[in-house]
């Protein structure tokens, strides 16, 4: 019987070193080296990797598909969910999938953030700086997954359209003014750029994107109010200086798709006077 029991704790003391082994072998075989991160606009690599990847078990591409991929992300701003894919022994990839936010408004101490729908999707203390902010669109109140309250919808319609063209130029303002009657306003540092009414945006801002940055450094009120399908003219209503003149006018510079090329395709009067 001594025997029998002591040939059991060895059986069992071996099992358990083997166990040991091969969960020394697995962390080790499948040790996370490389973390991928896609998807992500408004968190940096690092942020993600701190909020997704918690816990020592994190550190095994095996595991870490399995514990931490979510679907549903409440606690996190911004974001709907994400996944964690297994690329291979020594690399894990997170995919994030963003909310669809299109821009931001003032309310009471807060700004809230809305979908290209309109919707409230989510709600924070801090202005992100990669969204655009529009000043001038009021709400008496806000519910969480609802459509904003606007009586206005083309208000709407044309943050989103702002929006988009903001997001494929990656040249966001500071802010975005509506004014009470429907006049659009743009804060880029010290220039102001005044776009008018809701018509012609897209070449509006394809002439006023390719100017700023020839007036980096400047102080003004940039016209583009008047830009349709005769007129091109931008002016820019400079701040008096001794040593600089207080107007500069632009009349084209744009080939036939639209890219800025310095060379006036118009002459003093608007006029179309070929390339």
């Amino acid at each position: 019987m001594k025997k029998s029991k002591k040939n059991s704790l060895a059986a069992a003391g071996m099992i358990l070193v083997l166990l040991l082994a091969g969960v020394i072998f697995f962390f080790t075989y499948y040790q996370v080296d490389e973390v991928q991160v896609m998807g992500s606009s408004h968190y940096s690599e690092k942020q993600i990797k701190k909020m997704v990847l918690r816990g020592p078990l994190a550190s095994n591409s095996v595991l870490a598909p399995l514990l931490y991929t979510k679907q549903n992300t409440k606690d996190v701003p911004f974001v709907d969910g994400y996944t964690v894919t297994r690329l291979n022994r020594h690399t894990i990839c997170v995919s994030v999938k963003e909310k669809d936010i299109v821009g931001c408004i003032p309310y009471l101490d807060s700004y809230i953030y809305f979908d290209r729908n309109g919707v409230f999707v989510e709600g924070s203390t801090e202005r992100n700086e990669k969204i655009p902010f529009f000043d001038g669109i009021k709400v008496k109140k806000v519910i969480l997954n609802e459509k904003l309250p606007i009586k206005d919808e083309t208000v709407m319609n044309t943050a989103v359209a702002l929006s988009t063209i903001f997001s494929k130029n990656d040249k966001v303002p500071d802010h975005i003014e509506f004014g009470d009657d429907g006049q659009i306003s743009l804060v880029y540092g010290d220039i102001t750029v005044k776009l008018g009414k809701d018509e012609y945006l897209e070449d509006k801002m394809t002439r006023v994107l390719a100017i700023l940055p020839l007036i980096s450094g400047k102080k003004g009120i940039l016209h583009a109010e008047n830009v349709n399908d005769n007129s091109k003219t931008i002016t820019l209503e400079q701040e008096q200086d001794e040593n600089q003149n207080s107007e500069e006018t632009w009349t084209g510079g744009y080939d036939e798709e639209g890219n800025y090329t310095g060379e006036g395709e118009y002459d003093e009067n608007g006029n179309y006077v070929g390339p």
